[in-house]
């Protein structure tokens, strides 16, 4: 039977690639911060970033699938240490820093979705502003602080500060906190580099569409849909705030339980294939007006 967690001489572990799609993450993205405007029109300066040559246009493929590339890594990681048990043997403040560490690199990475000013992305942060809003007593802070919808302030330049500051400079941190390291082995370093370049050549990544432009769906990134797809149909809260913090919750209780924790581990289970099959039908499923296809 094949291990998909096994470290092979064709494939370096999870937790390598994931540090070093970080290490490439944070090199490309200091590249593109030259001939980055969040300020004013960042749709547009991204655009004419990638239209003056093919290395603008390869650089932006290649951070942003640095940014995905992290996320899955991570994630499948994170699966295997619950399948191994690995949880066991850490304490609760380790444990707690890793949870930590997962919900902050899923702010790193999306929130570089949301900095860019396309339709999709200005969609997705009124809804991650609706999202905030909702939480008891401090939404309106928390709506302030990451976004400032409210001010007379552009809130991509806002978001665009928490990623390339806040949140990856958290993320950094914490995984310096994980690993005691920040250095990734080479092989897998530069298997991770070559993967990111041959995806970025062959598949560039997309820009989106301009915010003024007339879509008839409008979509956020492949860990995003999920949560669309939820809150077509869910209350904003227990979509957007209450579904988090359960799965949040279970992962933070598993080190408590040493030997006990297959009940959870199962609720975690289902929790993530109901989130994966929310996602399958909101990528494939949905059409013009978030409405199914064929109705």
């Amino acid at each position: 039977m094949i291990d998909p967690f096994k470290r092979t001489w064709w494939m370096p572990g999870w937790g390598e690639i994931a540090l070093s799609s970080l290490i490439w993450a944070l090199v490309s993205g200091m590249l593109l911060v030259p001939g980055f405007n969040a300020h004013h029109d960042p749709f547009q300066s991204v655009s004419r970033l990638i239209s003056v040559d093919a290395f603008g246009y390869f650089l932006h493929s290649f951070h942003s699938y640095s940014g995905d590339i992290f996320l899955i890594a991570a994630f499948v990681h994170t699966i295997e240490y619950l399948i191994k048990r690995t949880h066991r043997s850490y304490l609760f403040k380790q444990w707690f820093y890793l949870i930590l560490l997962m919900i902050v690199s899923i702010l790193a990475v999306f929130s570089g979705f949301l900095s860019i000013g396309s339709k999709e992305s200005a969609s997705a942060l009124h809804i991650f502003d609706g999202i905030l809003q909702t939480v008891p007593v401090i939404g309106g802070q928390l709506s302030l602080f990451f976004i400032q919808l409210t001010r007379n302030i552009n809130p991509f330049s806002v978001i665009y500060l928490h990623h390339a500051a806040t949140f990856t400079i958290l993320t950094v941190i914490l995984t310096y906190v994980h690993i005691k390291r920040l250095k990734a082995e080479r092989y897998a370093l530069l298997y991770t580099g070559f993967l990111l370049a041959l995806l970025a050549l062959i598949l560039p990544a997309s820009l989106g569409h301009p915010a003024d432009a007339v879509v008839s769906v409008v979509k956020g990134p492949w860990y995003f849909i999920g949560l669309q797809e939820m809150l077509s149909w869910m209350p904003v809260f227990v979509a957007g705030i209450a579904f988090p913090l359960i799965i949040i919750g279970l992962l933070a209780w598993l080190p408590q339980l040493k030997s006990k924790d297959r009940p959870v581990l199962y609720a975690i289970a289902v929790l993530l294939i109901f989130y994966l099959m929310e996602s399958v039908i909101g990528w494939f499923l949905r059409g013009e007006g978030w409405q199914i296809f064929g109705r």
